[in-house]
C-alpha cells in the first residue's frame, strides 16, 4: 500500500488530513475518483483478486509433488517430516469431481494416518481414517489403517469390524493375507483383554463447563471523566461470572495463522483440516470449517469467476453472488466472502480484513432477509476517533476502504449496489474496529502440554508431569457490548475466552451502582505511568483518568529502578527526583519533565511488622523519604548511574543485534 500512498498528490492529501467525519463523503469520492485514472490501483486491485496471479488457490500439481516428497521421507522413517508434507498436500488438493482426486484426498489422509499412527499420535490417526472413508466408502487401506488404530486403542470390537470390512473389499491375494494375519491377532486379544470405553474427553470440541452468570443487572451509563461504560445496578461478589458474549466478527492474527485454528483459535492439532477453496485458513475439526466455511459438497462445482473491469462511480458500485451458510442457520459462513484463490485476505492488515467480515456479514443478512436496495454499510453504534486522528492514519484508512469494497465487489455479483455514503461508513467501520476490537487471548504449552504427554505414555493425574503454560494473542474480535467497558489499570473485572466466546468475572467485591472496568493491556504493576499513558493514547486514543493514573503508584516508581548495591539491602535505585515531601505523599519528577504524586502508605494502621517493613523502606531514622537518581530508597546507599546505564545499552544492543 505504500506505493498507492506515495501515488496520492498533496492537495488530496491535505482535504484528508484535515477532514472530519462530516467530510468523509468529498474525500472518500475526491481520492476515488484520483485512483480510478492510475494504472497503478487497476495492477494493485488485479495482483489482490484476479485467482490467476493469486498465491492461495488449489494446486493439484503440487499437492502431488507433496505427497511425493512425503512418500520418501516416510520411507526414511522421517515421520514427523512426512507428517508435514502430507498435510501440505491435503492444503493444496482442489475441490474436483474426476476420478484423480477421488484417488488422491483419501490416499493423503490414510498416508497422514499411518504417519501419525507411527507418532503414537491415536486420536488424530483415527479422525484422518474417518475422513478418509467419508470420502471414499470403498477404500480398503483406510478400513484396514482405521481397524489397526482402534486395535492400538484396545476398542477391539471396533477394530474386528473395520478389518473384516477391509478384507471384503481387498482385491489383493497380498493384502487380504496380511488383514487376516491382523484379524487373528485382534481376535485373540479380544478374547484376553477388556473392552476400552470411549472416553469423554475424545470428542476435539467438547466444551468446557462454565457456570451460569451471576444475577447481575448491567446498565449503560456515561460519565464526565469516561463517557459511555458498564455499571452493575446491584452487588456483586468476587469471581462471579457477569457476562458472556459471541463476536460480531473475528479474525486470526497473523502470526498464528499456521498453529492455530482459524475459527476457535485453540492450537491446530497434527491432522488439521483446511479450506476446501483456498489455501489460506486451516481448522482444527470438521466442525470449525462448516462454521468458517459453510457446508460444501464434494462434487459441487465451486469455482469463482471474476471478471476484470476498470472503476465506477462509487454509487454504481456493485456486488453480488451466492452465499453459503453454516449448518445452523444463524451463523453466516465468514470466510467464504475470501475464498477462491484470491489472496487479498491474506495480504490485508487483520484489522481490514477485520472490517470486511463484519461488513460481509451485514450485506448476506440483507440478502438473506431479500433487500436487494442500495446499501451504506454497517452502522455500529461505537466511537471511532475518527476527527483526532492523524493525518497519515486517515489517509491510510482511506485507501484500505477503498481497496477493501472492490475486493468484495469481486465476490458479490448480484444486483445489490452502494450508496454514495458507503465509503464514507466503511472508512468509520475501519477506525471502530482500530479502536474497539478486543484481543483474544488463550493459554499455550511451552511444553508439549496434553498432547506430547498422551503420545509418551502419561498419565497426567498419576505421574504429575509438569506443564509450563503462557498467555498469547491469537486473534481480534469485536464484541459489540463488551466493547462498552470501560479500562482501569487497576480492573475490577477480568476476562478471559473459550474458543471465541468472551466471559467476564469480577476481580473483587463491587459495589452497586459502581463502574465496572476491565483492563486493555496496560495494568499498573506492569508498566510505569507514562508507558501506559503513551499505550493507551496511541491504540485507544484516550487519557486514562483511573484511580491509578490519577497520581503514582509505588510501582511505577520502582519497575525500571536498579537494585541497590549493596547485598543484602532490597530496596530500589531509581533514576527519578523527589524534590519535595509532606506528610502523606511526595512530588516525584519522572525523566526530568513530568512531575506526579506518591502517596505514602500509613504504617500507623498496619501490625508491628509490616510496620517494621514499611519504616525500613519509606523512612529514615532522622529525615523524610528521599528519592534521588543513584541512592537506594531504603539504605541511601549510592550506585554510579552513569556506569550502569551505559552497561545497560551495551547489553540491550548486543541482544538486539542477535
Amino acid at each position: 500500500m505504500e506505493r498507492l500512498k506515495s501515488a496520492v498528490p498533496a492537495d488530496i492529501r491535505r482535504a484528508v488530513g484535515e477532514g472530519t467525519a462530516r467530510d468523509l463523503p468529498s474525500t472518500t469520492s475526491l481520492l476515488l475518483d484520483f485512483f480510478d485514472g492510475v494504472p497503478l490501483f487497476h495492477q494493485v486491485i488485479s495482483e489482490l483478486t484476479d485467482p490467476e496471479l493469486a498465491l492461495c488457490r488449489k494446486d493439484k500439481g503440487r499437492a502431488v509433488e507433496l505427497k511425493g516428497r512425503g512418500n520418501a521421507c516416510f520411507s526414511k522413517r522421517e515421520f514427523e517430516q512426512a507428517l508435514g508434507f502430507y498435510s501440505q498436500a491435503l492444503r493444496y488438493v482442489p475441490i474436483s469431481s474426476d476420478g484423480n482426486y477421488e484417488i488422491l484426498v483419501p490416499t493423503l489422509y490414510v498416508n497422514r494416518a499411518s504417519t501419525m499412527h507411527k507418532l503414537g499420535l491415536l486420536k488424530q490417526c483415527l479422525r484422518d481414517c474417518n475422513r478418509a472413508i467419508s470420502v471414499s466408502s470403498n477404500y480398503a487401506k483406510a478400513w484396514y489403517r482405521r481397524g489397526m488404530v482402534n486395535a492400538s486403542l484396545k476398542k477391539y470390537s471396533s477394530a474386528i469390524h473395520d478389518l473384516k470390512v477391509a478384507l471384503s473389499m481387498e482385491v489383493t491375494s497380498s493384502g487380504k493375507s496380511n488383514i487376516e494375519q491382523e484379524l487373528k491377532l485382534i481376535l485373540l486379544k479380544h478374547r484376553n483383554v477388556n473392552e476400552v470405553g470411549r472416553s469423554s474427553s475424545d470428542c476435539q470440541d467438547a466444551g468446557l463447563p462454565h457456570t451460569e452468570p451471576h444475577k447481575v443487572v448491567l446498565e449503560c451509563a456515561s460519565t464526565p471523566n469516561k463517557g459511555r461504560g458498564m455499571m452493575s445496578l446491584n452487588v456483586i461478589s468476587p469471581a462471579s461470572l457477569i457476562h458472556v458474549e459471541d463476536p460480531l466478527a473475528a479474525i486470526i492474527i497473523k502470526s498464528c495463522r499456521e498453529t492455530h485454528c482459524h475459527y476457535c483459535f485453540s492450537e491446530a492439532p497434527a491432522d488439521v483440516v483446511f479450506c476446501p477453496l483456498c489455501t489460506i485458513p486451516v481448522y482444527c475439526s470438521k466442525e470449525c470449517q462448516e462454521q468458517a466455511v459453510g457446508d460444501i459438497s464434494w462434487n459441487q462445482d465451486t469455482s469463482l469467476e471474476f471478471n476484470s473491469h476498470h472503476l465506477v462511480d462509487n454509487a454504481k458500485l456493485g456486488l453480488t453472488s451466492t452465499r453459503c451458510k453454516t449448518s445452523n442457520s444463524k451463523q453466516i459462513a465468514e470466510h467464504m466472502h475470501e475464498c477462491g484463490g484470491a489472496h487479498w485476505a491474506a495480504v490485508l492488515p487483520a484489522d481490514i480484513v477485520l472490517a470486511g467480515r463484519v461488513m460481509a456479514q451485514y450485506i448476506d443478512k440483507r440478502l438473506l432477509t431479500g433487500k436487494s436496495s442500495a446499501i451504506s454499510g454497517p452502522n455500529l453504534d461505537l466511537v471511532h476517533h475518527y476527527d483526532i486522528d492523524s493525518p497519515t492514519s486517515k489517509l491510510e484508512s482511506h485507501i484500505y476502504a477503498i481497496v477493501l469494497l472492490l475486493c468484495l465487489q469481486k465476490y458479490y455479483r448480484s444486483d445489490l449496489s452502494w450508496r454514495e455514503e458507503s465509503l464514507s461508513q466503511l472508512v468509520l467501520l475501519i477506525c471502530q474496529i482500530k479502536v474497539n476490537s478486543i484481543a483474544i487471548v488463550h493459554m499455550k504449552s511451552v511444553d508439549g502440554g496434553q498432547e506430547l504427554t498422551e503420545s509418551k505414555g502419561y498419565s497426567t493425574a498419576s505421574d504429575a508431569v509438569m506443564c509450563s503454560v503462557e498467555q498469547i494473542r491469537v486473534a481480534q474480535a469485536i464484541y459489540m457490548s463488551g466493547s462498552l467497558f470501560n479500562h482501569s489499570c487497576r480492573p475490577n473485572v477480568h476476562t478471559y475466552f473459550h474458543s471465541r466466546t468472551l466471559f467476564l468475572r469480577s476481580t473483587e467485591y463491587i459495589e452497586s451502582g459502581s463502574p465496572l472496568e476491565l483492563s486493555y493491556g496496560p495494568q499498573a504493576g506492569e508498566m510505569d505511568l507514562l508507558e501506559r499513558q503513551k499505550s493507551l493514547q496511541e491504540n485507544y486514543k484516550f487519557s486514562c483518568r483511573c484511580s491509578s493514573c490519577s497520581e503514582l503508584n509505588l510501582s511505577d516508581l520502582v519497575i525500571d529502578s536498579f537494585c541497590c548495591p549493596r547485598s543484602f539491602c532490597l530496596g530500589a535505585v531509581s533514576e527519578s527526583t523527589c524534590y519535595r515531601s509532606e506528610e502523606n505523599f511526595v512530588h516525584v519528577s519522572l525523566n526530568g519533565s513530568a512531575v506526579c504524586k506518591l502517596s505514602l502508605p500509613d504504617v500507623s494502621k498496619v501490625d508491628e511488622d509490616m510496620e517494621k517493613v514499611g519504616k525500613l523502606f519509606f523512612r529514615n531514622d532522622d529525615a523524610d523519604l528521599k528519592i534521588d537518581p543513584g541512592y537506594c530508597m531504603s539504605c541511601r546507599s549510592q550506585l554510579d548511574l552513569s556506569s550502569v546505564v551505559a552497561t545497560l545499552d551495551r547489553a540491550a544492543s548486543k541482544i538486539n543485534s542477535y
